[in-house]
């Protein structure tokens, strides 16, 4: 009886413990499982977290990239833009020089009308014979009525006279020129002389004659080879057979004024200050004085004093002297 007992016993002490052990397994298989679902979830938020991290840094590897592209294409674009500006400017340069380009400049008849009657004739006599030069009239601050002439129009004269025409080649007025002359550079060869009396009855009051070039820019340091330019005066080509009479120099040819035209060909650097011109325009005995006109951009300027010919094996050459020589400094 005892033994049942004890055997009962035993039976449910192990059944008890069977079902703890199972409760407990199962608590434990439970507590595995959450720790599993744990771990797996933890895993996958990792997993998924480096994926996002993954994707951010190839997504900013890719802005990274389209930036540098961008900045590529910035560089490029600004470098295409810098050859453009450069291309712009140059071409702008090439326009501007071909607009100042002498070539696409020219002189016309309506340029010279205002300054025609400026230039005169200085006529000298010598113990043997009358010669004739040119000149223009200008106004000085110490002599204000004077022309500017050459030298060797007048060297070696007794007595000279200015013969003032109009446009249509008509004496209007000859005066008598004072013995002293004035010359502002030694090294030029530039007479400034003195109007005096009027010795012809048909002349107006002098200050009523054209002193127009006084007020024409002279021509910038030095114009280019290839500008046009004109000049005036009274060759001896168009000496005519007609005769005046004046009084202190006798019975003299009539020469017309006229104008010759062509370009500066080059520059002669012989003689101190600025450079002289040798120019194309038609140089003659008679023309030495007058005056010589350019044309750039600006308008007209006056260049100078056509002086002498140079002369070659078969060309020749006028040479203006430079009118920044020669003008006066008061």
């Amino acid at each position: 009886m005892r033994i049942r007992i004890t055997v009962k016993l035993i039976w449910k002490i192990l059944s008890i413990s069977l079902i703890l052990i199972s409760l407990f397994l199962l608590g434990m298989s439970y507590v595995g499982y959450r720790l599993y679902k744990n771990i797996t979830t933890t895993q996958k938020t990792i997993i998924e977290n480096q994926d996002k991290e993954q994707k951010s840094r190839d997504l900013i590897t890719l802005q990274q990239s389209a930036l540098n592209q961008a900045n590529t294409e910035l560089i490029k674009t600004k470098s295409d833009a810098e050859k453009t500006n450069a291309e712009i400017k140059n071409l702008t340069q090439v326009i501007n020089n071909q607009a100042k380009d002498p070539k696409n400049i020219t002189i016309s008849s309506s340029d010279l009308a205002p300054y025609l009657t400026s230039v005169v004739q200085v006529l000298c006599s010598t113990p043997t014979n009358i010669s004739s030069g040119s000149g223009t009239l200008w106004t000085f601050k110490n002599i204000p009525y004077a022309v500017m002439t050459n030298y060797h129009v007048i060297k070696g004269s007794d007595k000279c006279v200015v013969s003032i025409t109009n446009t249509a080649n008509e004496t209007i007025g000859i005066f008598s020129i004072k013995d002293t002359y004035y010359t502002f550079n030694k090294d030029t060869d530039e007479a400034i002389l003195t109007i005096g009396d009027s010795i012809y009855s048909k002349s107006v009051p002098i200050a009523n004659y054209n002193y127009s070039l006084g007020k024409v820019r002279a021509c910038t340091t030095l114009m280019p080879v290839g500008t046009p330019v004109v000049i005036i005066g009274f060759p001896a080509y168009a000496k005519r057979n007609t005769t005046l009479d004046i009084d202190t120099l006798g019975t003299v040819n009539v020469i017309y004024r006229a104008v010759t035209n062509g370009i500066i060909s080059g520059y002669d650097t012989s003689q101190k200050g600025e450079a002289n011109y040798f120019v194309s325009a038609k140089i003659d005995n008679g023309n030495s004085g007058g005056m010589t006109l350019a044309k750039d951009t600006n308008g007209l300027c006056v260049l100078g004093l056509p002086t002498w010919l140079t002369v070659g094996n078969y060309e020749t050459q006028g040479l203006v002297q430079n009118i920044l020589n020669l003008l006066p400094t008061n």
